[in-house]
């Protein structure tokens, strides 16, 4: 049967990726310090046409780490090509992640010891990751551990193309943003991956968004991708997954 627009919706948020400068880095702030679990690995070379044309960047190279938490994935991306520089304050995208921990207290001290982040003095919730993005420490009581929320920053919220992500993962969306995007490769929050059901009607019936490239089919057919830019600069892929079996599906999570 034919994908509808009206069947065609958002589910949740699925993950967002961070530019990384340094893997080891950051694998001890978001494993070690805030106790996410790795997924999975994989990387491309400069020359990998689908990479550049998924990110609308020419000649990209990159190192890529999958993170597991109850209700969300995280990809780090240590960029090889182009070079990563910092993002500049003020551009549009995701200006701070909420991250729900069994005890706030001691995952500050832990990454405090770890050097990994930037931890700063006092008992307050906020830490920074080593790449520049805010981390919100809050406590998990009863509920999920790990990515439960995602702060994004555009210029006018009324005016965003997206529709509203429902949970577990809470996506605020904020104005303030007022600087040129940055490029996918530079440093923090890159992208946010949103999971669809009916990937080519939603992408066919959202005004806003430039796409970089027709839905791709990958793993056999199981999961189905789109990047795009949304008018406000907002990175964004869409992911259908078709199977429990997909590498990202939902159904690998403690809270799908």
């Amino acid at each position: 049967m034919p994908e509808t627009a009206s069947a065609a919706h958002v589910v949740a948020l699925n993950h967002v990726g961070v530019s990384v400068a340094d893997l080891a880095r950051a694998r001890s702030f978001w494993i070690d310090g805030l106790g996410a679990s790795e997924h999975g690995a994989f990387g491309w070379p400069v020359g990998t046409t689908p990479a550049d044309e998924s990110l609308a960047t020419d000649g990209t190279a990159a190192d890529v780490v999958l993170l597991r938490t109850d209700a969300a994935f995280l990809e780090l991306f240590a960029f090889s090509a182009p070079t990563p520089a910092p993002r500049p304050p003020g551009a549009p995208g995701v200006s701070a992640l909420t991250w729900a921990v069994p005890d706030v207290a001691a995952t500050r001290a832990r990454l405090r010891d770890l050097g990994a982040g930037t931890v700063p003095a006092g008992d307050g919730c906020a830490v920074r990751c080593p790449d520049g993005t805010e981390v919100l420490l809050q406590a998990a009581g009863d509920g999920a551990t790990g990515l439960v929320g995602v702060r994004v920053a555009v210029a006018d919220p009324t005016r965003h193309p997206l529709p509203a992500v429902p949970g577990p993962v809470a996506v605020e969306l904020v104005g303030g943003a007022d600087a040129d995007p940055a490029r996918p490769v530079d440093l923090g929050v890159n992208h946010v991956c949103l999971d669809v059901s009916g990937i080519a009607a939603l992408r066919a019936g959202v005004d806003g968004v430039h796409w970089h490239h027709e839905v791709t089919e990958s793993s056999g057919g199981i999961a189905a991708v789109c990047y795009g830019t949304t008018d406000d600069g907002l990175l964004v892929e869409l992911l259908e997954s078709r199977s429990p079996d997909a590498f990202l599906a939902r159904r690998k999570l403690v809270h799908p």
